[in-house]
């Protein structure tokens, strides 16, 4: 997938000088709201939070009565559920607005105190034993007029092309809650999930899993009955309720062979929308099956996809049954990748919905890299251009209970999405890099993880280490502004490479490396590849006299960056401390395997490079190291001692 680039060579810093030193809403969860007045929606406090903790659910059940036509709801909800320790309350959320009419433990009516939307259920309980909350209730909930929080759990929509409203539920973060009665914690992800909807006979409600039943009342109403037996987290559980008509296509992953998924779209419009909307649903088959491709067979195969047309100015990814309301590429595959991407493997923590929306966001470069490519620089040129319309800002999210800040266009998925686009350069191998990707949703499938265990995965898939690189680009602020200049002198290429950082207090220096693409007189343009260890760095490199000018600085885009001033230096001719060159000696060389260093005292590190610039080991302190493990071939070694000098030797590898 990656383009190859004309010529690729390793250069690394031989003598290192180390110096000190609001966007709009995007198409994913709560893109319909105005995200401006949203704040922290969380209503258990830590201590409630503890005791909600003590136990594990494992299952909902929502009977409900809904319409197309207002917000209001009534029914059942039963929740099944282990304690994991001794416990003497149940500790649950459901909204103010929701008027609860009979609440039973298993089977049994029973008390409750409610204060406004956390519900204690009194229950004496050792660990592992399992309890069924049931409670029936009605309600209105809030608007964002008048809910303190804002925004709202199910929002209701005139829809002028059909001459009808539609009702839809959004939960992310904190909203479930306003709905139905539940467990608002994400650690917590529940085994499977039920939702039976009563409806106007004119509407067709969908939800997530697998629509096993459509049962006719016979008094105007009909139920809809969908059961997923998937685990699920609570904010995905969705109801979307319309008169809606049909349209499915089906997408054939390689892995199935032959087999297909449904991918089943609820819509509605005029003739003229409905026939862009079909259009649309078309190009999922391909995006489904690259996504299998890239990241694993797609989690729910034998469930299916769907998409259910709501009034919303974006998407929200509930599991198997997106609510959009976009019909465009980038909207509906961002959505379509939460399945690996905030679905199959979700988020531990709020403050790393990166693993989420990031993701989902870097998706829609690789749709448009695979089929859209001359599309693909635009994107990225966007992402950088918004990422540093401010100095400062981490993609780590500190602040869980600000939904501003949690789905923060910026920082969470602009820049989110870019620094995969880096860490996939850092890499520079396609096949390990998704494949690493793989084995994560493998490892952690249905199940929740923190951006740590991804850092975790690609450490040991590759051997990096990748500290820097997330306390720089995940965990840091900001981005570089990079200069250089460049002379030849005889038959070498002299380069000098600084960067000063946006915001340098926090983070002050990124080391990721860096392609800077030249014109050479006797050849096409040359793209090389420099290892970035400081705020400046010194190179040179050898017969390269015929270099005639530095073009640009990161010209593929790999790494969020401004570029200063690029020099032609003609009076660049000293500058690097070639102390080490005298004194340095590695032997012998060609090697069949052993190879010893000599002339260096001190500390020091030796890094094996092969002759495309992948990193292939890093060994330190050690004068005798074992190259055999490595077929014959020419090698590049970088020796660099305790004050930052290194030296590049070529090492010729024989039979």
């Amino acid at each position: 997938m990656r383009s190859s680039l004309l010529l690729t060579i390793l250069v690394v810093a031989y003598n290192t000088i180390a110096f000190s030193q609001e966007d709009e809403v995007h198409s994913c969860a709560l893109s319909h709201q105005s995200i401006k007045n949203l704040s922290g929606q969380k209503t258990l406090t830590p201590i409630e939070e503890v005791d909600a903790n003590k136990y594990d659910v494992h299952f909902y059940k929502l009977d409900l009565s809904m319409s197309n036509l207002v917000t209001t709801l009534s029914g059942t909800v039963d929740m099944h559920a282990t304690t994991l320790e001794a416990m003497d309350s149940i500790v649950l959320e459901l909204y103010p607005s929701m008027v609860i009419s009979e609440l039973r433990l298993n089977g049994t009516i029973t008390s409750y105190i409610r204060t406004a939307s956390v519900l204690k259920v009194p229950i004496n309980a050792l660990g592992d034993e399992n309890f069924i909350l049931s409670i029936d209730y009605a309600g209105t909930p809030p608007n964002p007029a008048t809910n303190p929080f804002g925004g709202s759990g199910v929002t209701n929509a005139q829809v002028v092309s059909i001459g009808s409203r539609v009702t839809w539920t959004v939960s992310c973060p904190f909203l479930a809650h306003e709905w139905f009665p539940c467990k608002q914690i994400l650690r917590d992800k529940v085994d499977s999930s039920e939702v039976h909807v009563t409806v106007p006979s004119t509407c067709k409600a969908g939800s997530n899993g697998v629509l096993q039943n459509v049962v006719n009342l016979g008094n105007g109403t009909s139920r809809y009955e969908w059961f997923n037996d998937r685990p699920i987290l609570y904010y995905l559980i969705s109801v979307a309720i319309a008169p809606y008509s049909e349209y499915n296509v089906y997408a054939h992953p390689t892995q199935l062979a032959g087999d297909s998924v449904l991918i089943q779209n609820y819509i509605y419009g005029s003739a003229s929308s409905l026939a862009t909307i079909q259009g649309q649903c078309n190009l999922l088959p391909g995006f489904l099956e690259l996504y299998s491709d890239l990241y694993g067979l797609y989690p729910f195969h034998d469930q299916k996809y769907g998409q259910c047309v709501a009034s919303l100015s974006g998407g929200m990814e509930h599991q198997t049954m997106t609510t959009i309301g976009v019909f465009e590429k980038k909207t509906t595959t961002h959505e379509l990748a939460h399945s690996w991407w905030g679905d199959h493997v979700g988020i531990a923590s709020f403050s790393d919905v990166w693993l989420s929306e990031g993701f989902a966001t870097y998706s829609e470069y690789l749709m448009l890299e695979e089929f859209y490519p001359a599309e693909k620089a635009a994107l990225l040129n966007g992402w950088h251009t918004s990422a540093y319309s401010l100095a400062n800002g981490s993609v780590y999210n500190p602040d869980t209970l600000d939904i501003a800040r949690i789905y923060n266009s910026r920082l969470t998925y602009k820049k989110g999405g870019a620094i995969i686009h880096t860490l996939r350069n850092i890499l520079d191998n396609d096949t390990l890099f998704f494949q690493t990707l793989q084995d994560f949703q493998v490892d952690f499938h249905d199940s929740v993880a923190y951006a740590m265990d991804l850092k975790n995965s690609f450490e040991a898939s590759t051997g990096l280490d990748l500290t820097a690189f997330f306390n720089e680009w995940y965990y840091g602020e900001g981005y570089p502004t990079y200069s250089a200049r460049w002379n030849t002198v005889g038959n070498d290429l002299l380069v000098e490479i600084t960067h000063t950082a946006s915001f340098s207090s926090i983070t002050p220096t990124f080391t990721n490396p860096l392609e800077i693409s030249f014109s050479r007189a006797s050849s096409t343009d040359t793209t090389i590849r420099f290892s970035i260890s400081a705020n400046q760095n010194q190179f040179l490199l050898p017969n390269l006299s015929d270099i005639t000018s530095m073009n640009t600085i990161d010209p593929e885009n790999w790494v969020i960056n401004k570029v200063g001033t690029l020099v032609h230096d003609t009076a660049f001719v000293a500058g690097i401390n070639e102390s080490n060159l005298n004194t340095l000696n590695i032997f012998p060389n060609p090697t069949n395997g052993l190879v010893s260093i000599s002339g260096i005292s001190g500390s020091f590190s030796v890094i094996v490079f092969d002759n495309t610039g992948k990193e292939l080991k890093r060994i330190k302190n050690t004068p005798t190291i074992d190259l055999s493990e490595f077929s014959s071939g020419h090698y590049l070694l970088e020796v660099m001692d305790e004050k930052g000098n290194s030296v590049v030797k070529n090492i010729v590898i024989s039979d």
